[in-house]
């Protein structure tokens, strides 16, 4: 993803988190948790059995990160206490020649 774009991430999940509560979270090194999304900022669908959540990420969001890697996980926790992490996904955050959030005109 590039730093200052407006990037939608769909995960593939093992089962339905529609009903849970779920944080995805995008961390990079030294820096920690960078962006933290949950609750209305992720959209869950089903289609053929197979269950995904998306995650829009805003221009201000992206330009949080640095140029270089950036993780993203996945928790969750039912209400019956049962608690679970996906694995830990790699990702990189690219450079951009002009800095700052940019408007339509």
């Amino acid at each position: 993803m590039r730093r200052g774009s407006t990037p939608t991430n769909t995960f593939t999940l093992p089962m339905d988190l529609s009903q849970a509560t779920v944080y995805v979270s995008y961390e990079q090194e030294k820096r920690g948790v960078v962006v933290e999304k949950t609750g209305s900022d992720l959209t869950f669908a089903e289609s053929g059995g197979v269950f995904t959540i998306s995650v829009t990420l805003t221009q201000e969001d992206t330009l949080r990160f640095v140029t270089g890697d950036v993780y993203i996980q996945i928790r969750y926790v039912f209400a019956n206490g049962s608690a679970d992490a996906s694995n830990i996904i790699r990702t990189t955050a690219e450079r951009i020649l002009k800095d700052g959030v940019i408007v339509a005109v």
